[in-house]
C-alpha cells in the first residue's frame, strides 16, 4: 500500500483535500494509503526520511517563513526519488516553474473550482494506480493481488512464499512483516508469477530469491527469516538450477 502525504496549511482546504482523497480511494478500490497529513515541510521531510518509502504527495505552493512547495518538492526527491508529487495551489503562473525545478510533477492544479478539484485528483489518483499496475509485470516490480472487493500492489521481493491455508482455496501470503489472507489458487499464482516461485509442494509456493537452505533429508525449505517450507518427493527431483547450490 502506498502512503499518501497532504501538506497544506489551510486548515479548511486540508479537510476538504483529504476528505476527496479518501472518497476517491474507497470508492475506487485503490491500494493507497492512509492519507496524512502535515502543515510544516521540514516536519514533512523528516518523516519521508526516516520512513524511506514511495509516496504520493499533494502540496502546496505557498508556506509562509517557510521554503516554496517547489523546494519542498525538490528535497523530497532526494529521500524519494519515484514518489508521485501533484502541486494544488492558488497560484496560476508557477505551473512552468515545475519544469525549470525538473520536478516531473503528475499535475498542477489550482484551487477554487471544487467539482475541477475533484475530478483532477481522481484523474491523478487513476493514472497512479495503473502505473502501479503496470509496474506489477515488470521483474523486480509489484505484483497485483485482488483481496475482495480491493486490490494491494505488493513489492515481489517481499514476499516469502504461498500456503495453501486450509479448505475453499484460502491462501495465506507470508511476506516479510505480513500476513495477508485470500482465495485463490496457487497454480493460478505459480503460472502469473513465473519462474521467480517455486512449487516446492502441493501446499507451498516460494519465493526463488528468498530461499537460503534446502534439507534433501527432511524434506524442508528453509526462507531468508529462518521459516521454513515442506518440500516434496516429486519437487526435489525439480529443484530450480539457481537453488541447487543450496542443497
Amino acid at each position: 500500500m502506498i502512503p499518501i502525504y497532504l501538506c497544506d496549511d489551510e486548515p479548511q482546504l486540508v479537510e476538504k483535500l483529504k476528505k476527496i482523497i479518501q472518497d476517491q480511494v474507497a470508492i475506487l478500490a485503490f491500494d493507497m494509503g492512509p492519507v496524512r497529513v502535515s502543515s510544516n515541510p521540514h516536519k514533512l521531510l523528516e518523516t519521508v526520511r526516516q520512513l524511506n518509502e514511495r509516496a504520493v504527495y499533494f502540496l502546496d505552493i505557498d508556506f509562509p517563513g517557510y521554503e516554496n512547495g517547489l523546494e519542498l518538492a525538490v528535497s523530497l526527491r532526494e529521500y524519494d526519488p519515484r514518489g508521485y508529487i501533484i502541486f494544488i495551489t492558488a497560484h496560476d503562473d508557477l505551473a512552468m516553474e515545475t519544469f525549470r525545478y525538473r520536478l516531473e510533477a503528475m499535475d498542477y492544479i489550482v484551487k477554487g473550482d471544487d467539482n475541477r478539484l475533484k475530478s483532477r485528483i481522481q484523474a491523478c489518483l487513476k493514472s497512479i494506480d495503473q502505473r502501479l499496475c503496470d509496474e506489477s509485470s515488470e521483474d523486480g516490480g509489484f505484483y497485483t493481488l485482488k483481496i475482495l472487493d480491493g486490490v494491494r500492489h505488493i513489492p515481489v521481493n517481499k514476499m516469502l512464499y504461498f500456503e495453501a491455508a486450509g479448505r475453499n482455496h484460502q491462501i495465506c501470503l507470508h511476506m516479510e512483516d505480513e500476513l495477508i489472507s485470500f482465495y485463490g489458487s496457487l497454480q493460478k499464482l505459480q503460472d502469473e508469477l513465473g519462474r521467480k516461485f517455486w512449487r516446492c509442494h502441493r501446499g507451498y509456493l516460494v519465493n526463488v530469491y528468498r530461499v537460503s537452505r534446502i534439507f534433501v533429508k527432511t524434506n524442508e525449505i528453509e526462507l531468508d527469516n529462518q521459516e521454513r517450507c515442506l518440500l516434496s518427493r516429486r519437487a526435489r527431483l525439480n529443484i530450480p538450477e539457481a537453488l541447487k547450490a543450496k542443497v
